[in-house]
């Protein structure tokens, strides 16, 4: 049975709503840095049809990798893929602890899994303080000893929304000992508007390198929870042996790829983020409130001593953004940029309080 979804049927209430927090309906998330809109048309249409097959186990990962591979001018044997990142975080932690090599540098704030991860792992952590908000390459180097095994680096980074550039990464790579894996999260990449971020793709056949990427974000695939990771190809293979067999289900994989060919959709998302951040500069600039320009999906807001009495406010308005204490700045506050309606609700309420 062969299904289409046409105009009508994405009309219906569950489409444009699966952004919504609460089965009241009503709530405004702006707290993970969620795709604000419903994944391509394509995407839905391909589901639809998969239904009827949810008995058999999901399908070869081979047509997926040969799409990324095409896509960014690799071989599918460069390619891994992953129950989201996190899945590729972990098989990176376990394949590569070795007597006496046991350690891992993180950034300090950064996206908290690759310290929890390393943590559950066995590895010691060692942090590198970002400057003023931004990552310096040089410093992370100076922290590599005998005991490192990897180097997390998330770019742009998260909460920040910050990059380092091409320059500085190629240096950091031809700088290490061919001992340590870096692994670069690019989590937030297609938003990513500078011209001189880095080329990761470029390096993974000359660098002990892991690209992680993911389907969760610009995509908007963020439940279906399916990521990639870009290695050399001989790296590659002996991360996909540490995997569990389908540990990505058969609508991720279904969906993945109908996303990947729909690139007018992603550019329709990423000119509405454009479109979001430049009103929510706009706003801030006007009401006076310090923010760090974003290479991402979502702004760091800078909002004095109440930033924590600000996040639990919004909340009682249903309207979801994330206080930073946890990352140590708790002036701060991450939003998301969502559709219009969405960030303009949301600097509406920043006005009241």
């Amino acid at each position: 049975m062969k299904l289409s979804i046409d105009d009508s049927i994405r009309g219906v209430p569950y489409y444009p709503k699966a952004a919504l927090y609460g089965a009241d309906g009503g709530w405004t998330r702006l707290a993970s840095n969620e795709n604000a809109y419903a994944p391509s048309p394509r995407v839905i249409e391909s589901m639809v049809n998969a239904v009827f097959e949810v008995n058999r186990y999901p399908e070869s990962e081979l047509e997926l990798k040969g799409a990324l591979a095409l896509r960014y001018g690799l071989k599918p044997q460069n390619f891994v893929i992953g129950n989201g990142s996190n899945e590729m975080i972990e098989a990176a932690l376990r394949a590569l602890k070795t007597k006496g090599r046991a350690g891992v540098i993180v950034a300090e704030p950064t996206f908290a899994f690759y310290r929890i991860a390393a943590q559950i792992y066995g590895y010691e952590v060692v942090p590198v303080p970002l400057d003023s908000f931004r990552l310096d390459l040089r410093r992370v180097a100076e922290r590599i000893d005998e005991k490192t095994r990897v180097v997390f680096l998330c770019n742009p980074n998260n909460p920040t929304g910050t990059i380092f550039d091409d320059r500085a990464f190629a240096a950091f790579l031809n700088s290490l000992p061919p001992e340590i894996l870096v692994v670069v999260d690019e989590a937030y990449v297609e938003f990513a508007e500078d011209r001189l971020f880095p080329r990761s793709f470029d390096y993974v056949d000359e660098h002990p390198l892991l690209v992680l990427r993911t389907f969760s974000k610009a995509y908007g695939l963020a439940g279906l929870r399916i990521g990639y990771a870009a290695a050399e190809a001989s790296l590659a293979s002996f991360l996909e042996r540490t995997k569990q067999p389908f540990s990505v289900n058969m609508m991720a994989l279904i969906a993945a790829k109908a996303a990947l060919g729909d690139e007018h959709h992603l550019e329709r998302v990423l000119e509405n983020n454009r479109q979001g951040r430049k009103y929510l500069y706009d706003a801030l600039d006007a009401l006076g409130i310090a923010f760090l320009p974003s290479q991402a999906n979502f702004v760091l807001i800078k909002i004095g001593p109440h930033a924590e009495a600000l996040t639990g406010r919004l909340f009682e308005k249903k309207i979801l953004i994330r206080w930073l204490g946890a990352y140590n700045l708790p002036e701060c506050v991450r939003v998301t940029i969502g559709t219009m309606d969405e960030n303009k609700l949301f600097i509406e309420a920043l006005k009241r309080f």
